[in-house]
């Protein structure tokens, strides 16, 4: 059994649970009260010096001394036990990697034995003092720089005026919830229990771990690792849930993005609107009639041009169109869309299709720049056939010739001076990803792009 003396008790384990609960603590994002961990010190010297006299197998011992550490820390602060057992974990796994590094060192520089490490008291509170400086430096850090490992700090220090009621309900929301607790625990829990096998590992080396005390721990890991197993099923599963959770708000900010671009095409076409109407009221007030008819039938052909839009179900790719109508109007380019199906089931994400459509449109504008008159016309159009959502842009510009219409495709690989050359890449990993397939249709009139993205089973 390893025993305790009153001077250890007062010279090691009174300072260790010090420098382990104000670390832990730190590393949360609270600053402790010195009071509180005073007291907390106190009481777990007191524990791990009865824990020792009283006759339980060893190597239980550490485990029963982990258990009131934590019940004695949120017993003397009043915090929530998902954060102490944090700051608990916290503290003790960053001791335990301290004193495995440091007793060994100290082992090898000194001379000592393991053996009068574990049964002379001056000899352990000598091999504590390196430990007990590592921790310093560690503390020091923590304040000096603000480091935590979790969340931001707050000032438990200076949260005296307040009740323990209203500082828990006022720390509830600030460092952890219980949703993220499991997946601290099941990362942080395995890097302790190492530590506590290597310590039943230089115990047996000293011949003190009896038979039945070792059939007892083993069982009792055993227990553990059955626990680990199934709390790291439920942490993957969610993990799982808050990368979905994530991926939904990437979603939600690009909708957001096509909301504003919508939002910025409604109010230009509003202005342009104003400006049309002032028009047509000086034709009719000119008395220029069948102007003023011409002039409002191909309004409203443009207006029901982009109405058509709407009619997409899919709030980004449509975004996305009114946009690019914005931009071909602005280049005085003539572009037509017909969308002649629902868009709902499409299997790309909104951030894929809007990589692939505006990266296909843009090149199609890009194509027609240097063209005039009735050779400036880029067409969009999106159908379902057999099964496959099929997209076809077409332009009025230079033919692309037959032998590079693969090497497009290729990353950098471009026609046009300060270009990425990537665009057409992106497009094709997007096809590529989705199983799909793209065509090139190429002369003098008109080159055309199809792209098929088959549905998904």
């Amino acid at each position: 059994m390893d025993t305790i003396t009153l001077f250890s008790l007062l010279m090691v384990s009174f300072p260790e649970t010090i420098l382990v609960a104000t670390l832990g603590f730190l590393l949360v994002g609270l600053k402790p009260r010195w009071r509180d961990i005073l007291i907390i010190g106190a009481f777990q010297a007191g524990f791990a010096y009865i824990i020792r006299l009283l006759p339980v197998p060893f190597g239980l011992h550490s485990i029963l001394e982990i258990f009131l550490f934590i019940l004695n820390i949120h017993l003397v602060t009043g915090l929530p036990y998902r954060i102490v057992i944090l700051a608990s974990l916290f503290g003790l796994i960053f001791y335990g990697s301290v004193e495995t590094v440091a007793i060994q060192f100290m082992l090898q520089i000194k001379g000592f034995s393991l053996a009068d490490v574990w049964n002379y008291s001056f000899i352990r509170i000598f091999f504590f003092l390196p430990q007990a400086l590592v921790m310093l430096i560690f503390i020091a850090a923590c304040k000096i720089f603000n480091i935590s490992l979790i969340g931001y700090a707050q000032d438990y220090s200076r949260s005296g005026h307040l009740s323990r009621k209203e500082f828990q309900e006022n720390l509830k929301a600030d460092i952890v919830n219980k949703h993220n607790l499991l997946v601290y625990v099941v990362v942080l829990l395995p890097v302790l229990l190492l530590a506590i096998l290597n310590s039943a590992f230089n115990a047996s080396r000293l011949n003190i771990f009896p038979g039945e005390h070792f059939i007892i721990f083993n069982g009792l890991m055993g227990i553990f690792i059955i626990v680990l197993t199934v709390l790291s099923t439920v942490a993957v599963k969610k993990i799982g849930q808050y990368i979905e959770k994530e991926y939904e708000a990437k979603r939600a900010e690009e909708n957001l993005k096509q909301i504003k671009q919508l939002i910025d095409s409604s109010r230009k076409q509003r202005h342009d609107f104003h400006h049309q109407l002032q028009t047509i009221y000086g034709l009719l007030e000119g008395g220029s009639y069948e102007r003023a008819r011409d002039y409002i039938s191909r309004v409203f052909g443009d207006i029901s041009k982009t109405g058509e839009l709407i009619k997409t179900d899919n709030f980004s790719i449509s975004a996305l169109l009114y946009t690019k109508i914005g931009l071909a109007e602005a280049r005085n380019i003539e572009m037509e869309i017909a969308v002649e199906c629902s868009l709902k089931e499409i299997p790309l994400t909104p951030h894929e299709a809007s990589s692939l459509l505006g990266n296909m449109i843009d090149n199609a504008l890009e194509a027609v720049a240097d063209k005039t008159g009735a050779c400036r016309q880029v067409k969009v159009k999106m159908t379902r056939k057999h099964g496959a959502y099929v997209i076809i842009i077409s332009n009025t510009g230079d033919p692309i010739v037959h032998e590079i219409r693969e090497t497009i495709f290729i990353p950098d690989f471009t026609t046009k001076k300060d270009h990425s050359g990537l665009g057409l890449s992106i497009v094709k990993d997007i096809v590529t990803k989705h199983r799909g397939n793209i065509e090139i249709s190429s002369d003098t009139e008109e080159t055309i792009f199809t792209v098929t993205i088959p549905l998904k089973k």
